[in-house]
């Protein structure tokens, strides 16, 4: 019997079970395939999602580090150029002051003070009812004069006194030394009178004692008026140079000084070498350049120790700067030419008196300046001496064709005698101006320069017809705000308000208000390297200095900077300042202080 119940199960053949296997494989595998795509799918959500987690991080850090970034150049800008971000212009005006006449007289047995002192008539020439005399280093002696002050102007101050000896006294105010006062060989046995003029008083009170210094003597009086010249307006100074044959370059330099003359200050910085230290320390600290580069052509002397080389090159410095629109000003450190290459007198055997002759070398050339010496007419100081000069002279014309204009200052402080060029006096020094002149002006056509003479004496005064700008070098440990007005008015008082009037050297900055209060406006000035500017690792120098004052005199809008000269155009116009007129005789022993005598009938003994 069949019964396919019960028939036995039968093995699958070899395909059949791979079939089934495959079966069952690929829905495994199709399982497998869903888990894998929606793993990927969630792995992918999860990586866009870390991405655009990662991206927002990202973009905040980005912006943050922009933000860094962007704070960090402005924080270098500003380190750059902070007072363009930080400093406006600093806005001067001319104070206006309304003159206020004014005198008083405070006799001397009227003041108060120490009563040791007694009263005299023997001495003729006196005011009052008398004089004080009696005065003793050893007691000592001091008396006060008191004044009150109607109106903030400037004031001149007098005194009258007489001694029968050399000696000296001083004058203080409110505590403070003023000035000190002189009886000289020249004016002893008489009273004589001495006047500080142009003091700027504020209104109120203020006191003046005499501080005795040496005994012996008489005091009649102190005296203090309005002054009367300071205010007198006299900027219209010719812009005609000495030169006939001066460049075009010259004479347009020359107008623009003479245009600004009493307006504005032109700004100037002197360099220590090629490298422009200074001057980019002056940028940098106040985003402004100064107007003036002043060099030195020491290094040309014949006789100096050191050459420049064609990498550190003075006068290419100098091309360069006038290139880039700036005024080139030079002066004269000069070495000896014969003997020990040194300026300083102490220090060189040189004498210019055996230079000096009738002869009229200035124009002789070199054949003939040899001819003469070796028939022994000429001495080999004058030989090298012009020889010097000559080659000075080479590299100046190197500015003259590039027709460049240069404010040219030689033979500087002459009547201190420190210099070999004034050691041998008033009369030697002048000669050499001449010589100097007509050489390098009539020989060698340099007819690029404006002269400026400095030799701050008026024994060494070599008249107005000689020079184009007179100039004074001012140096003092007093590092109070000043505006130089002493000394200005001094040079004002010696060319007779026919020139212009710069401050060629200075260690200390003038302070611009004082400076258009006293109206003192020089021309320019031209502050010294070393410790006056930088300190020994180079940075900006505070001693004499303080940032401060080099932002205020490189932003005032009574300055000029390398911008504005190179802008000449857009300067705004101002009104002139008024200045000091010509006093009617030189001050003598301090250049703010007169003398004068008691008439005649009144100084009778």
């Amino acid at each position: 019997m069949d019964n396919n119940n019960n028939k036995p199960d039968r093995k699958k053949s070899v395909f059949e079970s791979v079939t089934a296997e495959d079966k069952v494989s690929g829905k495994m595998i199709a399982l497998l395939l869903v888990l894998l795509v929606s793993f990927l799918m969630t792995v992918i959500c999860v990586i866009n999602l870390v991405q655009s987690y990662t991206a927002e991080k990202n973009n905040k850090v980005v912006e943050e580090e922009s933000a860094v970034t962007t704070t960090s150049v402005v924080s270098e800008v500003t380190t750059v150029t902070e007072p363009k971000a930080t400093v406006s212009e600093y806005v001067l005006n001319a104070e206006q002051i309304n003159q206020f006449e004014y005198e008083q007289i405070i006799e001397a047995e009227d003041a108060e003070g120490c009563w040791s002192l007694t009263e005299s008539d023997i001495r003729p020439g006196y005011s009052g009812t008398g004089y004080l005399t009696g005065f003793n280093t050893d007691l000592g002696n001091s008396l006060f004069f008191e004044f009150e002050i109607p109106s903030a102007q400037h004031y001149d101050i007098s005194v009258c006194f007489a001694s029968d000896e050399v000696m000296e006294n001083e004058i203080y105010m409110n505590g403070e030394e003023l000035f000190d006062f002189e009886c000289t060989q020249e004016t002893t046995g008489r009273f004589v009178i001495k006047t500080y003029y142009g003091v700027f008083l504020e209104k109120g009170n203020v006191t003046f004692t005499v501080h005795e210094i040496d005994s012996g003597i008489d005091l009649d009086y102190i005296k203090l008026r309005n002054n009367q010249s300071i205010y007198s307006a006299k900027t219209d100074i010719s812009p005609e140079l000495i030169n006939p044959e001066a460049s075009e370059e010259a004479k347009t330099l020359m107008k623009y000084l003479t245009d600004n003359f009493g307006k504005r200050i032109l700004t100037g910085q002197y360099v220590s070498d090629t490298s422009n230290i200074e001057i980019e320390k002056i940028y940098e600290n106040t985003s402004n350049y100064p107007a003036v580069r002043f060099g030195d052509m020491n290094s040309y002397s014949i006789n100096s120790s050191v050459k420049p080389s064609p990498e550190n090159d003075e006068i290419s410095a100098a091309i360069n700067w006038a290139e880039n629109g700036g005024i080139v000003g030079y002066m004269w450190h000069w070495r000896a030419p014969l003997y020990e290459n040194e300026f300083y007198s102490e220090k060189t055997s040189f004498d210019l008196s055996l230079a000096v002759t009738d002869i009229d070398v200035a124009l002789m050339s070199s054949d003939e300046i040899e001819s003469l010496y070796q028939e022994g007419m000429l001495t080999a100081e004058t030989v090298t001496l012009l020889y010097d000069i000559d080659n000075v002279s080479q590299q100046l014309s190197r500015l003259r064709d590039k027709k460049i204009p240069v404010l040219w200052r030689p033979l500087h402080e002459a009547s201190g005698d420190w210099f070999w060029w004034g050691d041998s006096g008033p009369e030697a020094y002048k000669w050499l101006w001449n010589v100097l002149y007509r050489r390098q002006t009539e020989f060698h056509h340099l007819n690029n320069l404006i002269w400026i003479w400095s030799a701050q004496g008026t024994d060494y005064f070599i008249g107005n017809n000689s020079f184009d700008i007179a100039a004074v070098d001012l140096y003092s440990e007093n590092t109070d705000n000043t505006s130089y007005y002493k000394q200005y008015q001094w040079l004002y008082s010696l060319t007779g308000g026919q020139k212009l009037i710069a401050l060629s050297e200075c260690g200390i900055l003038p302070d611009m208000e004082l400076t258009f209060r006293d109206r003192a406006v020089w021309s320019f000035f031209g502050l010294w390297y070393g410790d006056y500017i930088l300190d020994k690792n180079g940075n900006l120098s505070e001693k004499y200095n303080t940032r401060e004052s080099f932002l205020k005199m490189y932003n005032s809008n009574r300055t000029i900077t390398l911008e504005k000269y190179k802008n000449k155009s857009v300067l705004k116009e101002e009104k002139p300042v008024t200045t000091a007129a010509a006093l009617t005789q030189p001050p003598v022993v301090t250049p703010d202080i007169t003398t004068e005598t008691i008439p005649p009938e009144e100084t009778d003994e």
